[in-house]
C-alpha cells in the first residue's frame, strides 16, 4: 500500500468520461475517446457500475479508478455496493428511511434489532416463520381484532387469567380438559345439553337446590 501511495504521488492524475463496456471482475473496461481504459471502482463510489454507464474515471499513468457513476439508462436498478462490514452512524439526530414501494430487510442470517422502545405502526402485520421465540417480562396489546389459523397452537404457562365481555367457541371434534380441580360458577343459569349426558364419580355425586327436577 506505501509504495502504491509512493507512485500515485509522482505521476500526474487526469480526469476522464468514459463509457463502461466491459466487466472483468473487479475491473471496468471504459471507452475513453476510442481508447479502452481499465478501472477498478473507487471505494468511495458506493454504486456498483454497469454496463452502459457513463462513468468519471481518475487515470494516473496504468491505475484507474471509477470515482462516480454520472448518467445511467432509465429503469435500471442501482445497487449500493460495499465489500467488508459497514457501520452506518449518526451520532446525533434521527435516521430515517423512506420508500414509495417498500423497504426490504434480507439476510441469509441474523437480523438483530436494539432499541430502548420499538413501535410498529401497520395497517396490516404478517409475520411467516418456521419457529417464533420471544422472551419478555412483560407484554402489553391493545388490539381490535385477533385472527389465529395454523395447525398446532401450544400453550405452556404457569398461570393463565382471562377477562372477556362474551366468549364464543367451537369444536368440531373433541373438546378434552385434564385437570386437579375444575370449579364452575355462573351467577344465573348453567345449561347442559347433550344427546348422551354422564357423570361419574368414585366416591360421591351430589346435586343440591331448592328444586330438584328429574324427567
Amino acid at each position: 500500500m506505501s509504495s502504491l501511495a509512493q507512485k500515485l504521488k509522482s505521476e500526474p492524475v487526469n480526469g476522464t468520461i468514459g463509457t463502461i463496456v466491459r466487466i472483468e471482475g473487479p475491473v471496468f473496461v471504459a471507452q475513453v475517446d476510442g481508447v479502452e481504459v481499465r478501472a477498478r471502482r473507487a471505494v468511495s463510489c458506493l454504486v456498483e457500475p454497469l454496463l452502459h454507464d457513463c462513468v468519471l474515471i481518475a487515470q494516473q499513468g496504468a491505475t484507474g479508478y471509477v470515482l462516480a457513476i454520472l448518467e445511467r439508462e432509465e429503469g435500471v436498478t442501482t445497487t449500493l455496493k460495499v465489500d467488508g462490514n459497514v457501520d452506518l452512524s449518526v451520532p446525533q439526530g434521527k435516521l430515517r428511511m423512506v420508500a414509495k414501494d417498500g423497504v426490504d430487510l434480507v439476510s441469509p442470517k441474523e437480523i438483530n434489532v436494539l432499541a430502548g422502545t420499538l413501535s410498529w405502526h401497520a395497517n396490516q402485520l404478517k409475520v411467516t416463520a418456521s419457529e417464533v421465540v420471544t422472551a419478555a417480562s412483560q407484554v402489553i396489546a391493545d388490539i381490535a381484532t385477533t385472527k389465529l389459523k395454523g395447525g398446532i397452537f401450544d400453550r405452556v404457562f404457569d398461570r393463565v387469567s382471562e377477562r372477556v365481555k362474551r366468549s364464543y367457541r367451537t369444536v368440531e371434534e373433541i373438546d378434552q380438559v385434564r385437570s386437579k380441580q375444575i370449579d364452575y360458577q355462573a351467577h344465573e343459569t348453567m345449561s347442559l345439553r347433550s344427546e348422551n349426558l354422564v357423570a361419574t364419580a368414585k366416591e360421591l355425586v351430589k346435586s343440591a337446590g331448592e328444586q330438584l327436577n328429574l324427567g
